[in-house]
């Protein structure tokens, strides 16, 4: 049962079209542990975890060998230890579901996702919402819960289910049925308002380049071709009406921001068509190493330098332990985050670029919003996962930030996935993979706050807190010294 619900809940994320099974992958967990004792209530839910995970992150090691110079053997070491870290907190959360109320389980599976999130940089990957980013109607309250929202429901509704099926509780099953036709009925009610909000606002193009380049090091007169080809496609689409160009991270190994030889042309591009923007390494010194996306607009360069960076791809966690370990990406040293999420200025109008990894971290991606940003652009070198899930477990997690923020977003990746998604988180277009393409993307900026973007990101945080209210209630209650009977003479 264990291995079934592991397979239920790794195989509904992308990119198997299987969301259904996030509706139903708890209840067999549930069932194994309503008798069991704490141990065996752990291993369960750890061993779940544990194999979930190894399903969904089969592609790490992949990353490790090909392009961390690792051998096989560390690949397999590093899902092992990173699937049995992220485990742990499963584990434990199963003991407090244990010790819970039934109906408090969905309040504790979300106080793990923060946690995971927030701790030691945080690994958010493939949340068990982010499993329903086709099933377009009940993903529209994440405008006003965000991922955390979509996460809760599901787990709601594996309890209730639980509660129906297996304890044979009638009113489980009716309120079950309540909330699937509520949520159901109020996201087909966002979607539209999603889409009045729109109407009438005008609409803008923008040129999206997907190169189809690697990591894998090439020559110089390789690098010279590449660009030579990327600065005539988006010639081609700044003469069919793009007011600017985007390319992904690391389209080539260019250093824009010390070379002015590398500069030149995308100035160049600039004054004579239309802005252009890339992701390119600003190396000001050997412990100044920024991932930055630059905005070359023909008078000045505006740059946004990555403030969440990934653990062991941009710099290795614990490195006075750990010194022996190579990053991914190859630098002289570990890359520096930046100050902030602030935003770029095209043509009058506030953007965000969060770069790659930063787009699977709401508050982020919310930070830039609150900020003023009116379109997110995001370029990714996903390259690193090869013909594998992981790009499209990106993109899914991508999509979400357009409805938690109802903005559109651009997306240019290095080789796919590529494309539009609409505040509705509607896949407007998307690029084929592993193919070059180039393409205009039409979008609106818009201004819309929503209630996640004012309020929406504390509903973790208080399912956080309502877990600590019971447990320290609970406990006080346990060890409360009893009164002792009083004696009459």
């Amino acid at each position: 049962m264990i291995v079934a619900a592991a397979v239920m809940h790794g195989l509904s994320l992308p990119k198997w079209p299987l969301f259904f099974l996030a509706f139903v992958f708890l209840v067999p967990l549930l069932h194994l542990v309503k008798d069991g004792k704490v141990k065996k209530t752990f291993l369960v839910f750890f061993s779940f975890s544990f194999i979930s995970h190894v399903i969904v992150l089969y592609w790490i090691p992949n990353v490790m060998v090909r392009y961390g110079g690792m051998s096989e053997a560390v690949g397999i070491i590093g899902i092992i230890i990173l699937a049995a870290f992220l485990a742990l907190f499963t584990g434990l959360a199963g003991l407090l579901i244990k010790h819970a109320p039934l109906y408090a389980a969905p309040v504790i599976w979300i106080a793990k996702d923060l946690l995971i999130e927030k701790i030691l940089g945080g690994f958010p990957w493939c949340l068990t919402g982010y499993s329903q980013y086709q099933n377009i109607y009940f993903i529209q309250l994440a405008e006003w819960g965000g991922i955390h929202l979509i996460t809760f429901l599901l787990i709601a509704f594996n309890v209730l289910l639980y509660a129906a099926v297996i304890r044979k509780d009638k009113h489980a099953g009716a309120a079950a049925a309540i909330i699937l036709i509520a949520v159901y009925t109020t996201g087909f009610y966002l979607y539209k308002t999603s889409q009045n909000n729109t109407a009438g606002i005008a609409v803008h193009k923008a040129g999206i380049i997907q190169p189809n380049t690697h990591n894998d090091l090439i020559s110089y007169a390789e690098k010279n071709a590449i660009l030579s080809r990327l600065f005539k496609e988006s010639t081609r689409l700044a003469e069919a009406g793009a007011e600017f160009i985007i390319w992904p991270e690391h389209s080539v190994s260019l250093y824009p921001m010390q070379q002015e030889s590398h500069r030149a042309p995308f100035i160049a591009f600039a004054r004579t068509h239309v802005p252009i923007m890339a992701g390119f390494t600003d190396r000001q010194s050997f412990k100044k190493i920024y991932n930055s996306y630059l905005l070359f607009d023909g008078n000045s360069v505006q740059k946004y330098d990555k403030v969440h960076l990934a653990p062991f791809g941009e710099y290795v966690l614990f490195r006075e332990y750990l010194f022996f370990v190579r990053r991914i990406v190859s630098e002289i040293a570990d890359f520096s985050s930046g100050d902030g999420a602030h935003n770029l200025t095209v043509n009058g109008h506030k953007v965000a670029t969060p770069i790659c990894y930063e787009v699977i971290y709401p508050e982020l991606v919310k930070d830039f919003t609150t900020n003023g940003a009116q379109l997110l652009i995001t370029g990714s070198n996903d390259s690193w996962f090869g013909n594998t899930s992981a790009k499209y477990q990106h993109l899914a997690m991508a999509l979400f930030r357009s409805i938690e923020n109802r903005r559109y977003i651009l997306r240019s990746t290095t080789n796919g996935i590529s494309g539009v998604i609409a505040p509705s988180g509607e896949i407007i277009y998307s690029s084929p993979h592993a193919q070059q393409d180039y393409v205009i993307g039409e979008f609106k900026y818009l201004n819309q706050t929503t209630i996640y973007m004012s309020r929406g990101y504390l509903f973790p945080y208080l399912c956080t807190l309502l877990m600590l209210l019971y447990f320290c209630i609970a406990g006080f209650k346990k060890f409360k010294p009893k009164k002792k009977p009083e004696q009459t003479s």
